[in-house]
């Protein structure tokens, strides 16, 4: 599954792509059986739909106003997740997840790739937490965002000021500061969330639409 999901997150497989078994076993290397049941757990966390006389296709990214809601339920989960990983969070892992920023920059040209990777970064960071439930529910939140997001490509300038956020949500950890950390937090998916609504703005809903 965790191929698929992949490339339905990078974008290289589209809303409304067909999803053929038959040709995707050639192209993933992957058992027929394991694509259908991999197919079928993508359908239950809102990636992949069945449609009727069609089959498995990529689902369509959610409306903008269900990605502002989306935006706000994060803003509590990933609140509340971040400030318990503050208190739980070894230095090891710490350590790692600050490397991990560092290797996010090497990313700031494509987007579609840094933005996969900061996925990864973010549930790390998360999975300090404990709590496994809370980190499911924010990891199939995460990427209903990241589906919408791969059809507006980001600036190097906006990304540069995303990896400036994470060493500031590092720092507040490394001082174990339970408040700053989730302000921080905050402050970049507000950040990251004003960004999407502009590049959403200057592109148009034509592209969502299919208009040119």
């Amino acid at each position: 599954m965790a191929t698929i999901k992949e490339a339905i997150l990078k974008g290289e497989y589209r809303p409304g792509m067909r999803l053929i078994p038959a040709k995707m076993e050639q192209h993933l290397n992957l058992g027929r059986i394991a694509i259908r049941e991999a197919l079928r757990a993508l359908e239950g966390s809102g990636l992949v739909l069945t449609i009727p006389n069609k089959g498995a296709v990529v689902a369509n990214p959610a409306s903008l106003e269900q990605i502002k809601e989306v935006f706000e339920i994060r803003f509590e989960l990933e609140g509340k997740a971040v400030c318990l990983a503050t208190t739980k969070i070894s230095a090891q892992k710490l350590s790692e997840l600050e490397e991990m920023n560092r290797d996010l920059s090497s990313y700031c040209h494509d987007s579609g790739k840094y933005f996969f990777y900061n996925r990864i970064f973010h549930l790390e960071l998360y999975s300090a937490s404990g709590w496994k439930f809370l980190c499911q529910i924010i990891e199939q939140l995460f990427d209903q965002v990241l589906v919408f997001r791969s059809f507006y490509p980001f600036k190097q300038a906006d990304i540069d000021s995303y990896l400036e956020d994470h060493k500031n949500i590092l720092k507040s950890i490394r001082a174990k500061d339970v408040d700053a950390a989730r302000r921080a937090l905050i402050n970049h998916l507000r950040a990251g969330f004003t960004h999407l609504i502009k590049q959403y703005t200057t592109m148009g809903e034509a592209k969502l639409s299919g208009g040119s």
